[in-house]
């Protein structure tokens, strides 16, 4: 069984209401256990989460992942992979109008201290649209 904790915003978010709508025919196709087919393997699947994990867990067949604290963890040919080679890297420009504004603001996400950063990450997590991990 799949059991999630539901609060009120999630309730009545847009994505909610549209799921809402969509109840109908999701509780047609997820009547009779759906039978997700690749190749030679067939999968029961649960309901939507269910089916999610599985095709998730298909495309990430054969990939390896690895993540960084910091560019200084990466080898030189990973480096120039991910970050440096300029036929694939994205340079934006962000400007901050007010000298001061800037300066606390750069304090906080690259200085030395983590209790900062650790704020402003929680204080914005539920609002960010895109993150590069």
């Amino acid at each position: 069984k799949e059991y999630a904790h539901l609060d009120m915003a999630l309730i009545n978010s847009a994505d909610a209401r549209q799921l809402d709508r969509y109840a109908q025919r999701l509780s047609e196709i997820y009547e009779m256990p759906p039978v997700l087919r690749r190749k030679d393997v067939s999968e029961t699947v649960s309901g939507p989460l269910a089916l999610l994990n599985a095709v998730f867990a298909t495309g990430r067949k054969g990939l390896t992942m690895q993540r960084y604290k910091g560019l200084g963890e990466m080898n030189a040919e990973q480096l120039w992979e991910t970050t440096l080679d300029p036929n694939v890297r994205s340079l934006l420009q962000v400007k901050v109008n007010d000298a001061t504004d800037a300066d606390s603001l750069f304090s906080r996400l690259m200085g030395d201290e983590v209790e900062p950063r650790r704020e402003f990450i929680q204080d914005n997590a539920l609002s960010v649209a895109n993150l590069d991990i």
